[in-house]
């Protein structure tokens, strides 16, 4: 016997009438998403031990374990809702967690680039990861109550491009022998803080025909960045934070003004449909407890005269 796909009761449908996803939550798929939560953890693992450069390692065999997950999924069909809500968590633990422990790490260590104190440096560091972690922990709860679809853009700074931004300036080589520029982290880190809680679009790779400007950009993404790793391995990740500091920069010209008028639009409804939601469940809730206090008064013995 099994519950039936179509009705919800119980019948015979075979295993092979039931998709893949439904019939098993944990699966292939979800063996790549936990090697990307996993990076994670020896991200910070390595931070911990102050090899900050080798955490930034452990992220990108994380990222690459993320972006597989997706294709398993689709090649096996066994796409499902834990799936997503997995891959959810693990990239809060290895994009968000793991790249603010980056941040700290290479503050607190800094103190003499600096010019302060080992005190003030550790300081530095832990505020700004604070603000990275709390960031993205306020982002992950607003997209889970107000999701916001829009198939040709994501709506604030991408998760995946904040890390990427993050450890290409953590460990280039051009900021670190800037004079000052270990400072230019902090305004880096409030700007995109600010980028992943607003609701501004920036541009995915799904929707539409990309414009040639930003298919250029893309090759030119593609083809440097891995190149720079074999020609000049010391400057790979300051490759890195070009292309994703000009993408977080540059991201918008590369949709149009009615595209953008979409986003907005998209945004107002969603925030619209969370009132009158967050309406509904609060009135239940208040409606809920004035019965049950009735309930009370309802059955209470009376009471005695003094």
């Amino acid at each position: 016997m099994n519950v039936s796909v179509e009705t919800g009761h119980i019948g015979t449908a075979t295993d092979a009438d039931i998709p893949r996803g439904a019939r098993r939550m944990f699966g292939l798929k979800d063996v790549f998403t936990s090697l990307n939560a996993l990076s994670g953890v020896v991200g910070v693992y390595f931070c911990i031990k102050g090899r900050p450069l080798w955490a930034s390692y452990a992220f990108l065999a994380g990222y690459a374990a993320d972006v597989f997950d997706g294709l398993v999924a689709r090649a096996t069909r066994s796409g499902n809702r834990f799936g997503s809500e997995f891959d959810t968590a693990a990239d809060f633990v290895a994009q968000a967690v793991a790249p603010a422990f980056v941040v700290y790490t290479l503050y607190a260590q800094s103190w003499a680039r600096l010019g302060v104190s080992a005190g003030v440096a550790d300081g530095i560091g832990l505020a700004l990861a604070a603000t990275l972690v709390l960031t993205a922990t306020i982002r992950q709860a607003r997209n889970t109550v107000r999701p916001v679809a829009v198939d040709f853009a994501w709506v604030g700074l991408p998760r995946n491009v904040a890390s990427f931004v993050l450890l290409g300036f953590a460990n280039s080589v051009f900021f670190s022998r800037l004079p000052g520029g270990l400072w230019l982290g902090i305004p880096l880190v409030v700007l995109v803080a600010a980028g992943e809680l607003s609701n501004l679009p920036f541009m995915s790779h799904h929707g539409r025909k990309q414009f040639w400007w930003a298919k250029t950009f893309l090759i030119g993404f593609l083809t440097t960045t891995p190149l720079s790793v074999f020609i000049c391995p010391r400057f790979a990740w300051d490759v890195v934070f070009f292309w994703t500091a000009g993408y977080a920069a540059g991201s918008w010209t590369v949709m149009t003004k009615e595209e953008r008028q979409q986003v907005r639009e998209a945004v107002a409804a969603a925030k619209a449909k969370l009132v009158v939601e967050e309406t509904a469940r609060i009135r239940a809730q208040e409606a809920a407890r004035s019965g049950a206090r009735a309930r009370t008064r309802v059955g209470a013995p009376p009471e005695t005269p003094r």
